[in-house]
């Protein structure tokens, strides 16, 4: 496989997720062909003049360059967060190396107003590999101060230049969720509270919507909660996740080839991952009650008192696939030995399923209830009871996706579904 993504030692290993995964199965020939993956959108690196200066490593393949406004203090600066994200990265974490030019570096760019602070954007194609393989450089924010912001700057940018250059059909908000995770293990001292602020108040869109940065980069609580869930070791699942979506688009393309995608890889390799039979909707439903014990907390759709007479309830948003919705109802004044009648429906075509989680004073789980329903149902009933020390109920509601199709995450629109639920005490 000479001058493929597979080339590098890591993923020489990685040849499927179960040496990286606790419970997996292969790759499966089912997945479902996606003819269409996200545009190819090349860009060019800032032209470099003669007061320009340069920094280059003597460890590693990576330069920095400045224009003559930045003080050389941050240029040095710049490259040694480069150097130290470079050790981790491609060192601890075994992620591929970003390509190199002609001269054998990697070329980063001190810039004004880049988004995010640091990005890698994608420069060509490897015409030589069996396998989509694109070749990136960074921009930087001069404006970045040293120190745990510019580490976090770097990283991000050499993160996302690996996605390039094993997965470079992967859809943009889950690269940048992915990028985001890989940060979160590089650098310790990253503030995730903003990004996950954003995707916490939103929890009813779509795990792969790429509506803002902030969002998207928030969505790597989903990656993160993989990764410390499945992974034998650290990292594990978010490298094998570049290691099996390599993808073939043909020479001349204007969109790249969208299978397989970093979904279709946890569709068929995490089978059976929570129990015997247990698919990637187990994994969203599992995710989806861990994501209302996060920090900061989940928007919840409706906070209630417990209902002295019946009450019917609707979503004030639709759900989206992967998405969910967040009911609580207070147990304080309810009766000794009540008990609550859960009646939950939904829109045609979509596959919803459904949570009770029974909370104590300070928030923590005493117990889980899912409340049984078809698989192609569009209702769901269930009567709770034993509420002794319980202080509120949760009700948790996730949209696991089409009747008609698996989740894709290059869809450009996804169909959210509306819920109602009566709730009646007994």
């Amino acid at each position: 496989m000479s001058g493929a993504v597979a080339s590098h030692p890591a993923f020489t290993a990685a040849l499927s997720l179960s040496a990286l995964l606790l419970h997996t199965g292969p790759l499966r020939a089912e997945i479902a062909l996606a003819p269409v993956g996200p545009v190819i959108d090349f860009a060019r690196p800032p032209p470099i003049g003669p007061s320009w200066s340069s920094a280059c490593s003597f460890h590693h393949a990576v330069c920095v360059h400045a224009p003559p406004s930045v003080s050389p203090s941050l240029a040095l600066a710049a490259l040694s967060s480069a150097e130290n994200a470079w050790d981790v990265l491609t060192g601890a974490l075994a992620l591929p190396l970003p390509d190199v030019d002609l001269e054998g570096a990697w070329h980063i760019y001190l810039a004004d107003g880049v988004a995010a602070s640091g990005r890698a954007l994608l420069t060509g194609r490897d015409p030589r590999a069996r396998y989509d393989r694109g070749t990136s450089f960074a921009l930087v924010d001069r404006a970045t101060p040293p120190g745990c912001a510019l580490d976090v700057a770097l990283a991000r940018a050499l993160a996302r230049a690996a996605i390039w250059r094993a997965a470079p059909g992967t859809d943009e908000a889950s690269a940048n969720a992915q990028t985001e995770a890989l940060v979160h293990l590089a650098v310790p001292c990253a503030d995730q509270s903003p990004d996950t602020l954003a995707f916490q108040a939103h929890p009813e869109r779509t795990l792969a919507d790429p509506w803002s940065d902030a969002f998207d980069f928030g969505a790597s609580l989903f990656f993160d909660w993989l990764d410390a869930t499945f992974a034998r070791e650290v990292g594990g699942l978010l490298r094998g996740l570049l290691a099996l979506a390599p993808s073939r688009t043909p020479p001349g393309a204007w969109r790249w080839s969208a299978t397989p995608s970093g979904y279709d890889v946890l569709r068929a390799s995490l089978k059976g991952a929570l129990s015997t039979g247990s698919t990637i909707d187990d994994i969203f439903v599992r995710f989806a009650v861990e994501r209302a014990r996060a920090t900061p907390s989940v928007r919840v759709a409706w906070h209630i008192p417990w209902p002295e007479h019946a009450r019917r309830l609707a979503s004030p948003e639709p759900v989206y696939p992967t998405g969910a919705s967040y009911v609580l109802v207070d147990h304080a004044g309810a009766p000794a030995g009540a008990k609550l009648r859960l009646e939950a429906q939904w829109e045609d075509y979509g596959r919803m399923r459904w949570v009770v989680v029974k909370l104590d004073a300070r928030g923590q789980t005493l117990a889980e209830m899912p409340v049984p329903s078809l698989d192609r149902a569009t209702h769901a009933s269930l009567t709770v009871e034993s509420l002794e020390g319980v202080d509120s109920l949760l009700l948790v509601g996730v949209n696991v996706g089409s009747t008609e199709h698996p989740f894709d995450p290059d869809q450009e629109e996804w169909e959210p579904h509306g819920w109602l639920v009566t709730l009646e005490a007994q």
